[in-house]
């Protein structure tokens, strides 16, 4: 087919989707508070705002990528809009906190629709040499969305009512859903794939129980409830994996394992999710309690990594496009494990050395994170694009996950019981010497992939371009 002409515009759509759905992972979190007082719950009940969102991606995404796959993808990419949209309504008129829970579980629906075929949207648009600078624009877009959440609310905060976090949602969704509908590429008619039902639910139910040990444990370290959640998420994904072996339709398609460049590459990115994650949210905490800055320092200074990605990535996709990937992923591995070493480094941990860090982590991620997705994507079966997409997202939570408990396990549960400074400087630097040791693998599992230069030839997965912008 030709290549559609209007591809960049129509990636501002796709761009727009992936905004709002990373977006609302965070922008609610500074306004539990205030729901608190307001449907006079505790905190912890009002936490399931954040959690139950969380809970619908993960369960959903693998499943809606499957069922896509099925289906004319651009409608249920677009549709997707219109979902999170009714969510965000109700969720801005929500009287009580179960009609609020309610609310974002229609709210994780319609993102799980939306980032379980961002990607394959792109892998539909660009052929496999502008894949690259697609992507890198997205990543920046993903990489926005989700660190500038909590920012975002905070400032709409300042002159709005809480209802607006989610009112703000209901013309943009409406607006990308008849952009999508007009100008997507429509897919033709693919053969019949069967649901593979058993391992969906196993690997929703294994999902959900490791990130709720994770959500909890973050903040009350590991009791015996956050081991048992880990524990039996863990048990059942054993289960799920040895289930999967036996059939050809599964869930956990072969592809992800036995194409080389797509194991290496959802590999490693499963490791930079938990060298990130694993990194952020102590030291989050420690500039707040331990340095005691205001809020508005912290924001600045996790601004840092989101800023240089955006600086990185463009220049990444620009090289893979032309030169392929193999380089930059390994220099951007390499990076992310040099900044841990700026924490390492000395007796303290220093305000110039979590800048450093955070600038240098982004560069790396920069470096890596865009050209990976584009290589994971363009490797991907013209059938299967929307699931293998779909895993994708998919991993990057479980990156998170396994980062976040990686925290926990040798920093403790962040505000869970009061720390000396120098004990917890100690836990720290030792908690970042374990995310070198898990860049430098990242590095490891990157020489192993194929040295391929991207071929000038149309994108796959779509029949015809619908009208050009």
């Amino acid at each position: 087919m030709d290549v559609i002409k209007s591809r960049w515009s129509i990636l501002q759509i796709v761009n727009l989707g992936t905004f709002m759905s990373t977006l609302d992972v965070g922008i609610v979190n500074v306004v539990l508070p205030t729901m608190a007082e307001q449907f006079a719950a505790p905190l912890a009940q009002v936490q399931w705002v954040v959690t139950s969102y969380l809970l619908t991606m993960v369960a959903l995404l693998p499943i809606l990528g499957k069922w896509s796959d099925r289906m004319d993808r651009s409608k249920v990419y677009s549709y997707g809009f219109l979902v999170f949209a009714v969510g965000s309504l109700f969720a801005a008129y929500s009287p009580n906190l179960a009609s609020m829970i309610v609310s974002r579980i229609v709210q994780g629906i319609g993102a799980s629709m939306i980032l379980s075929n961002s990607q394959a949207m792109v892998r539909k648009l660009f052929p496999n040499h502008e894949i690259g600078k697609a992507l890198a624009m997205n990543a920046v877009v993903i990489s926005i969305g989700t660190l500038s959440g909590p920012a975002v609310g905070g400032l709409l905060m300042e002159w709005a009512d809480w209802s607006v976090l989610f009112l703000i949602n209901v013309p943009l969704g409406l607006l990308a859903l008849l952009c999508g509908l007009k100008w997507f590429p429509r897919d033709t008619k693919r053969g019949y794939q069967p649901l593979d039902v058993i391992g969906s639910v196993l690997l929703a139910i294994s999902t959900s129980l490791l990130l709720l040990g994770a959500v909890y444990g973050e903040s009350k370290g590991f009791t015996g409830t956050i081991i048992a959640l880990y524990a039996s998420g863990t048990v059942l994904l054993v289960l799920l994996f040895l289930y999967e072996r036996q059939i050809s339709h599964g869930v956990i398609d072969k592809v992800l394992y036995t194409n080389r460049g797509m194991a290496v590459g959802n590999s490693a990115s499963l490791l930079m999710n938990v060298a990130q994650m694993s990194t952020l949210i102590p030291i989050t905490f420690y500039m707040q309690q331990v340095l005691e800055y205001p809020t508005r320092t912290v924001g600045l200074m996790l601004a840092l990594q989101p800023v240089f990605l955006g600086i990185a990535s463009p220049v990444s996709g620009w090289y893979r496009d032309k030169y392929g990937a193999y380089y930059p992923t390994i220099v951007g591995a390499s990076i992310c494990a040099i900044s841990m070493l700026f924490i390492i480094w000395g007796g303290g941990i220093h305000p110039i050395g979590i800048a450093l860090h955070l600038s240098l982590f982004g560069v790396g991620m920069g470096l890596f994170q865009a050209i990976n997705n584009a290589e994971i994507m363009s490797a991907a079966p013209p059938e299967k694009i929307s699931l293998i997409g779909s895993m994708l997202a998919l991993i990057r939570y479980f990156g998170m996950i396994i980062g976040i408990g990686m925290a926990v396990l040798m920093a403790g549960g962040m505000g869970a019981t009061a720390v000396d400074p120098v004990e917890l400087t100690g836990r720290i630097k030792g908690l970042f010497g374990a995310a070198c040791a898990v860049c430098f693998a990242m590095v490891l599992i990157c020489l192993l992939r194929p040295k391929e230069k991207p071929q000038a030839e149309a994108p796959t997965g779509s029949a015809k371009a619908s009208k050009p912008l």
